[in-house]
């Protein structure tokens, strides 16, 4: 199959995670303790937990490791002991920069690899003209753009956006925003990062709603490079198009709040069958005939959401495996979960040697908005090692620029 492709690609991809490996099965035990549960609510989180379609996730904090009784996130300790807002946005304002930091740095690596020995990572980060920021679970100012520019000795005059408080979804509006931004300036080259403390919002007492949340968010961070590709660069997602869509009433489905204790998050447990009604509807606008697509990057906010689209597009379990494995070893990372979809398809379109191939990602948010994108991958030019590092004309800092 012959695909065109437009000129502005993702062309380097990064995701990082903190330090604290958690497994979900332990998160259980964790949580029936520190909520205090008894035996009926003990029953259903058993089921939220383990029905949930997630291993393991990551988290900034240790807490979980440590008894809840040493926790002050723990939802039965009495609430003047629990963490504030405040408290728990000095955490991210230390933690967020790290995290979003070592992400940045591992897609500006990647882009240098592609590049060959002639490009070095400082020469890629020098190149960046605009710095998208994107993040839902924290506040502060000088803000997290300015400081993850200052972290990869980006240029003062870096153009910087920051995309706030937009939920799982918020990665297609830097998307969107960076593919205009090279349309409009063919030699822009834009680095957008995706930040998301989501460990830092466990609300105290026993609200199922709240519990849900806490079954199902992580912390991490994910990164990409968003520009015109140089000659015969590859190993590349094409953007050939977007499409957004809110779905009428149901502004209640997904609703995050900031709160006295951090912030609150209500998912309806109607989201999958209401993203099953609007999706294909969506996806038609985007593509028309969906049917040829090969590759699907879907948003794993939640088993749920995965098994019902699954159902609708009827895929193929190796359509479905990125999002599952993500899903499986993160959990839902909010804003930079649709990239690390991107980062593990990616690794399995190259082991599978695919040629041009052409699919869909799409991710979900407080509206309910569903975002999409159309994209085709092209894969990497397997060359001899002759040529290797040769420096072709434009595998340099010139091209870059």
């Amino acid at each position: 199959m012959g695909h065109e492709t437009s000129g502005v690609s993702i062309l380097a991809l990064g995701t990082a995670v903190p330090a604290y490996f958690v497994e979900q099965a332990h998160l259980y035990h964790w949580m029936v303790e520190a909520v205090g549960a008894g035996p009926a609510l003990t029953r259903w989180l058993h089921r939220l937990y383990h029905s949930s379609g997630i291993e393991s996730r990551y988290a900034c904090v240790p807490d979980s490791l440590h008894p809840p009784g040493e926790s002050r996130f723990a939802p039965s300790r009495p609430l003047a002991e629990i963490y504030t807002t405040a408290e728990r946005m000095a955490i991210y304002e230390r933690e967020s920069v790290t995290l979003g930091t070592a992400a940045a740095q591992q897609a500006v690596q990647d882009y240098a690899d592609q590049a060959g020995q002639a490009v070095a990572a400082t020469d890629v980060a020098s190149s960046i003209t605009h710095l998208i920021v994107v993040s839902c679970t924290g506040f502060f100012a000088p803000g997290l753009d300015l400081m993850i520019a200052r972290q990869l000795h980006l240029r003062p005059t870096v153009e910087r956006t920051l995309v706030g408080f937009m939920g799982c979804a918020a990665a297609f509006n830097a998307l969107r925003l960076a593919h205009q931004i090279v349309q409009a300036q063919p030699v822009a080259r834009v680095l957008i990062v995706c930040v998301e403390l989501c460990s830092l919002h466990i609300q105290p007492g026993q609200e199922r709603e709240n519990l849900i949340s806490a079954s199902l968010f992580a912390d991490g961070a994910a990164a990409c490079i968003v520009g015109r590709p140089a000659t015969r660069q590859r190993d590349r997602f094409a953007i050939q198009g977007f499409h957004t869509m809110i779905k009428p009433d149901s502004e209640r489905d997904m609703v995050w709040r900031i709160g006295n204790h951090g912030f609150t998050l209500r998912l309806s447990p109607q989201v999958p069958d209401r993203l099953g009604e609007v999706a294909p509807q969506s996806l038609r606008a985007l593509l028309g005939d969906y049917e040829r697509l090969d590759f699907w990057a879907i948003h794993p906010g939640g088993r749920g959401i995965v098994d019902r689209l699954s159902q609708i597009f009827q895929l193929t379990p190796q359509q479905q495996a990125a999002s599952r494995a993500v899903l499986r070893r993160y959990g839902n990372m909010s804003s930079p979960t649709i990239l690390f979809v991107l980062h593990e398809l990616r690794q399995r379109l190259r082991d599978a040697h695919v040629p041009a191939t052409e699919g869909v990602a799409m991710a979900f948010g407080p509206g309910l908005v569903i975002e999409m994108a159309h994209l085709v991958y092209t894969p990497a030019v397997r060359s001899l090692p002759s040529e290797r590092g040769m420096g072709e004309k434009g595998t340099s800092v010139e091209r870059l620029a």
